[in-house]
């Protein structure tokens, strides 16, 4: 990071800088609230972190990420922070009561156990063998759960050789030992990401890439369209995250919100993604800070591979 940016995030460096942080969150100014791993939550008064302070701030990520932040017109900053590479989202102003509204999620490396996510040795098995045969999966959690953190982990169980084309709007996913791999990006503001194309031209560059893994990161309403064409084009490996409280609400809420709210139309999706996606694996986050697999189902086979934290009798005999 350079020097200048380095010093004027300093005050937030000196809580997301702790390698146990997972995120720091501020819901109102001089207050900061540090959700770290093994510890969960607490609130510590910062006294130097005003308003203007914050604005400052976000107007130097503004200008060193190439995006538009302004506290009277363009109140709102969704950026990446250079080279620690944590997402910064912040808002001020009039739309929040008390003046501001900011999480930073933090991407410290970190990589769980499988004990410590929950998975027993058969359920290992079975996301192995799973990645293995190439099957679509869907790893579905409410916000902050470790969803992308569970899909780089799912990624390692493939060999190196595999051709993985990753399409995302932030770099989060881990694609670097695929030799044969390579990482797209799309815009998330087409009118201010210059020289970056849009969903719909990456999913038609990803058709042609040749493909063994299309791995999307989060599923959003600027790419939930494009994903399903993924699905619907034929390829198998198709791995994504989604925001979902259940394997239901991926089947019958989430897609179809998604593509209403980006205007776009597409019938009878939930049927859709019944027949083509194999696994969906539900993970959740526990009040000590860790993450926990809790359910894997499979649509195509309308069948619980794990239910509520159990593994089902019939799947493990």
């Amino acid at each position: 990071m350079s020097s200048a940016i380095s010093i004027i995030l300093r005050p937030l460096a000196a809580y997301y800088d702790d390698a146990t942080t997972v995120e720091m969150r501020m819901t109102r100014p001089k207050r900061v609230i540090v959700d770290r791993r093994g510890e969960g939550k607490r609130i510590v008064e910062a006294p130097e972190l005003t308003l203007a302070r914050i604005e400052d701030m976000c107007r130097s990520l503004a200008n060193v990420t190439g995006v538009l932040f302004d506290p009277d017109t363009a109140p709102k900053l969704s950026c990446i922070v250079p080279e620690v590479r944590h997402r910064f989202e912040c808002l001020v102003g009039s739309s929040v009561q008390t003046g501001v509204s900011m999480a930073i999620r933090c991407k410290h490396p970190f990589t769980p156990t499988w004990d410590q996510v929950g998975a027993s040795a058969p359920v290992v098995s079975y996301l192995r063998a799973a990645l293995m045969a190439e099957r679509n999966m869907i790893v579905s959690g409410a916000t902050n759960t470790g969803k992308t953190t569970l899909l780089n982990k799912l990624l390692e169980f493939l060999p190196a050789d595999r051709r993985v084309v990753a399409c995302e709007d932030t770099p989060e996913l881990h694609i670097d030992r695929f030799w044969d791999g390579v990482g797209l990006l799309a815009a998330r503001e087409a009118s201010t990401a210059s020289g970056m194309i849009d969903w719909r031209q990456l999913y038609d560059h990803q058709m042609r890439a040749t493909p063994d893994h299309v791995i999307f990161g989060e599923i959003s309403t600027q790419n939930a369209f494009a994903a399903l064409g993924a699905l619907n084009s034929g390829i198998t490996g198709f791995m994504c995250t989604i925001h979902a409280e259940s394997p239901y609400q991926v089947l019958h809420r989430k897609f179809d919100q998604n593509i209403a709210w980006s205007g776009q139309t597409m019938p009878r999706v939930p049927e859709f993604l019944a027949e083509l996606v194999d696994v969906i694996v539900q993970i959740k986050r526990t009040t000590d800070g860790y993450r926990r697999i809790t359910d894997i189902y499979e649509p195509r086979a309308d069948r619980w591979v794990m239910r509520d934290g159990e593994l089902q009798e019939r799947i493990a005999a």
